[in-house]
């Protein structure tokens, strides 16, 4: 099922997911994190997943996943570094795109519809992952970070099929058409953030139109303008 973030310009908007306990062997050798993202905003925080924030900066570990207006960012923090890997391509375009992220810790692959990059990493340590956020972080904890990171930008979109090595996440337990969704972990806190995938109300927002136009919102987050046309007919009596 799908989930809007940031819509209308609201923030902070996030999903926060607790690492699962079923999890906990797999994730400390191989994170795979795959997801459909829609957007037409050039950043924004998709996801962190590590460290609780509340542990000291020097003492975290964690692995994002951002977008820019260069393409997908990740960043990753198992030492005092942060390394930056970046996919250029379009992601803010309207349309829907699949990305995928995974680690291995020692090499990171990220994916972006059909194309796909390795990075080595520069590290051995490994990630110690407590929890995960997904389409935003709490004001409080993105003053804490990085400010070159593109988290300090409220992730405005939608997200859908989130899955965590294989386990799907989701913000309720009941697909689309619903029935019980198999193999699911829900959010332990939801701040502003919409279910389906739902358009910005771009015409009260911007008021893009003018000269007495009708402003129309479409998905994804399009407006179309209407313009009444009147006909004054004029009549010319020509005396000879």
């Amino acid at each position: 099922m799908a989930a809007t973030f940031g819509r209308n310009g609201v923030s902070p908007s996030y999903a926060q997911f607790a690492v699962p306990d079923s999890l906990a062997n797999d994730l400390a050798r191989y994170i795979s994190v795959s997801f459909l993202v829609r957007t037409r905003k050039q950043s924004g925080l998709l996801f962190y997943f590590g460290s609780d924030t509340s542990v000291d900066m020097s003492n975290r570990t964690f692995i994002t996943v951002e977008l820019s207006q260069v393409g997908v960012v990740s960043r990753i923090k198992l030492g005092q570094d942060i390394q930056t890997n970046v996919l250029p391509g379009l992601v803010a375009d309207g349309a829907q795109h699949y990305v995928s992220v995974s680690f291995n810790y020692s090499v990171l692959q990220i994916q972006m519809d059909d194309m796909s990059k390795l990075y080595a990493v520069n590290s051995s340590m490994p990630l110690t992952a407590d929890l995960l956020y997904i389409g935003g972080m709490p004001v409080n904890v993105r003053r804490r970070r990085d400010t070159s990171s593109d988290t300090a930008n409220q992730f405005s979109g939608t997200l859908q099929d989130f899955r965590l090595n294989g386990v799907r996440l989701q913000l309720n337990s009941t697909d689309e058409d619903g029935t019980a969704a198999p193999s699911v972990e829900l959010p332990i806190h939801l701040e502003n953030v919409d279910i389906g995938e739902q358009s910005d109300d771009v015409c009260l927002m911007q008021q893009p139109c003018q000269n007495n136009a009708t402003c129309h919102t479409e998905f994804y987050n399009k407006y179309r303008s209407l313009t009444t046309f009147s006909t004054v007919c004029h009549i010319y009596l020509v005396v000879i």
